[in-house]
C-alpha cells in the first residue's frame, strides 16, 4: 500500500503570474518568436496601435490600443500618439496587472508605439505593484539624431518604472551579423530577447533540483545599482567555457565586475556533476564584490545530455552602459 501524506494550504496558494508584453512593431515581432518558441508559466500579449500588423502576430492575447484615437493605423513614427493610445487602455492594463506578479516589457524604441506606449504601461505595471523587467532596443544611428534622442526620453521613463532595464543596440548587428539577409539580421535580435525572458520565466517556474523562486529574483533585483542578464551553453566536455559564452554577449556589454548580488541558474543532463556545478558559479562569481550575495540553483533536463546552461541576473554594479555613443549615459538599473 502507497501510504499518502497530507498537504496543508497549497490548494488555496494563487501561484506565480507572469504576463510578456511585446509593444509596437519591434515588440511584438519579439513576442511572435516567443510565441513559437513556446514558454511555460507565461502569457504572451501583442500590444500595438497597428492593426494590420497585429493581425500577423501570434501570441496569446493580442491588444489594439487606441482605436478611438486612430482608427487602428499606427501612431505615424510620433511617440506622443503612442503614449495617448496607452493613455486610453489605461483600465484594461490595471485590470491585466491587478493580480500579475512579474511583467516582462519588450519595445524597440525610437518610433511611435513604443517609444510613446512602453513607458505608459511600465508606469502601470509599476503602480500595480509588479516587479517591471524591460528589454529595449535602440535605433540604428542612421536613423539620425532626432530619433535617437526620441528614443532616450523614452528610455529614461521606462528605466523610471522598471525594477530592471535591458538595453540592447541595434548597431551591434553591423558587428555581428553584418551580411544576413535582415529578417535574418533583426530575428537573431529577437532570439536573443526571447532567450532571455523565456531563460528568467522558466528559472522560476519549473521545479529545479536546487531551486529558485520568485521571491529569490525580486531580493537579486531590489539591490539597487545597475543589473544585467547573461545567458549561456556549453558542451559538458568543456563546461566552463559556459561562463565565457554568457558574459561575452557583444548585445550585453556590462562589466559585471564588484556586483553585490547575483541569481545564478544552471541546467544540465544526469552526467553534471557538484564539481562542475561549483566550478562554474565560481568562476562567474570571482570577480564580484567579496560581499556578494549569490543565490543559485540547478536543474536536471534529460533534453540537456552532454550540455550545460547557464542563466544569471546580476545586480548591484556600479558601471553603466554608453547607450548613446556619448550623448547618453544610461543606467540599467533597479529602482524597485
Amino acid at each position: 500500500m502507497v501510504r499518502k501524506y497530507p498537504s496543508f494550504g497549497m490548494e488555496d496558494a494563487p501561484g506565480l503570474s507572469v504576463l510578456v508584453l511585446g509593444v509596437g512593431g519591434a515588440g511584438c515581432n519579439s513576442i511572435n518568436r516567443l510565441s513559437h518558441l513556446g514558454i511555460y508559466g507565461a502569457e504572451t500579449i501583442a500590444v500595438n496601435t497597428d492593426r494590420e500588423h497585429l493581425k500577423n502576430i501570434h501570441s496569446d492575447t493580442r491588444m489594439l490600443i487606441g482605436r478611438e484615437l486612430n482608427r487602428g493605423l499606427g501612431a505615424g513614427g510620433d511617440p506622443r500618439v503612442g503614449e495617448r493610445c496607452a493613455k486610453s487602455a489605461a483600465s484594461g492594463f490595471k485590470n491585466l496587472f491587478k493580480e500579475t506578479d512579474l511583467v516582462f516589457i519588450t519595445a524597440g524604441l525610437g518610433g511611435g508605439t513604443g517609444t510613446g506606449a512602453a513607458p505608459m504601461i511600465c508606469e502601470i505595471a509599476n503602480r500595480c505593484k509588479c516587479m517591471v523587467i524591460s528589454i529595449v532596443t535602440m535605433p540604428f544611428s542612421c536613423e539620425g539624431g532626432m530619433k535617437r534622442k526620441m528614443a532616450s526620453i523614452g528610455l529614461r521613463k521606462i528605466e523610471k518604472y522598471s525594477n530592471s532595464t535591458i538595453v540592447l543596440e541595434n548597431d551591434t548587428l553591423l558587428k555581428v551579423v553584418p551580411d544576413l539577409p535582415i529578417d535574418q539580421g533583426f530575428g537573431v535580435m529577437d532570439s536573443l530577447i526571447s532567450d532571455l525572458i523565456k531563460s528568467v520565466t522558466e528559472t522560476v517556474t519549473l521545479p529545479s533540483l536546487i531551486n529558485l523562486d520568485f521571491n529569490d529574483l525580486r531580493s537579486v533585483l531590489e539591490a539597487g545599482g545597475v543589473s544585467t542578464m547573461m545567458r549561456g551553453e556549453s558542451s559538458i566536455d568543456n563546461y566552463l567555457k559556459v561562463v565565457d559564452e554568457a558574459s561575452k554577449n557583444p548585445f550585453l556589454p556590462v562589466d559585471y565586475r564588484g556586483a553585490k548580488k547575483a541569481f545564478i541558474h544552471l541546467t544540465g543532463g544526469t552526467d553534471l556533476s557538484v564539481k562542475q556545478m561549483h566550478d562554474v558559479v565560481d568562476k562567474l562569481t570571482s570577480n564580484f564584490d567579496s560581499n556578494v550575495n549569490v543565490i543559485f540553483g540547478a536543474r536536471v533536463d534529460p533534453r540537456y545530455k552532454h550540455k550545460i546552461k547557464l542563466m544569471s541576473v546580476i545586480s548591484g554594479l556600479e558601471s553603466t552602459v554608453d547607450v548613446m555613443k556619448g550623448k547618453h549615459n544610461s543606467k540599467i538599473r533597479s529602482v524597485y
